[in-house]
C-alpha cells in the first residue's frame, strides 16, 4: 500500500535553537519520556481561528522508576481546560493507568517484534517507517527512517480510520483520518521544547543541550 505524501513524515517547524542529543533508554521507546518536554498540537483540518483555539500542549511532568518500569506523568492543558494522565512505558511498550486498570496503547517489542494488536475495541498495525527532520533534535541513529506509522480501525470495520506516526522519546507526532475517501491530517505536533519547574534540573534525565 502505497502512502501519500504526509506533513510529518518530514517535519520542519520552527523549534526552540538548544540543541539536544536525546540518549536512548534500554529498549527504544515511542513516547515522551524526559521531565519538562513539552510538545504543542493541531488540528490543521481546522479554520485558523478554531485551530488555534483547539490547540493543545502536552508536558511530561515526572518520570519515575516503577519497578522494571518508567511511570510518566503528563498534563494535557488546552483553552478548555487542564487534566493529567499517567502511562508505564517498559520494554517498548506503554500502557495508560486507569482507576478501571490499565488500557494498552504500545505493546512491548513495539515496534519489530511485535507490530500489530487489538486495544479499545480496535485492530492496529505497523503499515512503516519514516525518515523524520525535526529542527534543533539531533539523535545519534539521525539517519534512516525512525518514525513509524500506525493504521487501526474498529475490530468490527467500523468507526474511524487512521494512521499515526509515533517517534521515539516524543509518541504521536501526527494523525491522519480517512475522511471522504482520502487521508486527512486531523492532529499535528506543532512545536516541541522544554520548560522545567523552578528548582528543578534541567535536564533530569540526561540528555545534553
Amino acid at each position: 500500500m502505497k502512502l501519500a505524501p504526509l506533513g510529518a513524515a518530514v517535519l520542519l517547524m520552527a523549534f526552540p535553537a538548544c540543541d539536544r542529543v536525546l540518549l536512548p533508554p534500554a529498549h527504544l521507546v515511542y513516547a515522551a519520556r524526559e521531565e519538562g518536554l513539552t510538545l504543542g498540537f493541531e488540528d490543521p483540518s481546522l479554520e485558523p481561528g478554531l485551530r488555534n483555539q483547539r490547540r493543545q500542549q502536552v508536558r511530561v511532568g515526572a518520570a519515575r522508576p516503577a519497578g522494571s518500569a518508567l511511570a510518566v506523568t503528563k498534563t494535557f492543558t488546552s483553552l478548555s481546560g487542564q487534566f493529567d494522565t499517567q502511562v508505564l512505558q517498559q520494554g517498548g511498550g506503554v500502557v495508560l493507568q486507569t482507576d478501571h486498570g490499565g488500557i494498552l496503547l504500545l505493546p512491548e517489542g513495539f515496534p519489530d517484534r511485535v507490530d500489530r494488536w487489538e486495544s479499545r475495541g480496535s485492530f492496529n498495525w505497523v503499515v512503516g517507517r519514516a525518515s523524520v527532520r525535526l529542527p534543533g533534535v539531533r539523535r545519534a541513529d539521525d539517519d534512516g527512517p525512525v518514525g513509524v506509522w500506525v493504521e487501526s480501525i474498529g475490530l468490527d470495520g467500523t468507526g474511524p480510520r487512521t494512521r499515526t506516526l509515533y517517534l521515539p522519546d516524543i509518541g504521536e507526532a501526527e494523525t491522519l483520518t480517512w475522511i471522504k475517501g482520502r487521508w486527512v491530517t486531523t492532529n499535528l505536533l506543532v512545536s516541541r521544547g522544554f520548560t522545567d519547574v523552578p528548582g528543578k534540573a534541567a535536564n533530569p534525565s540526561g540528555s545534553k543541550s
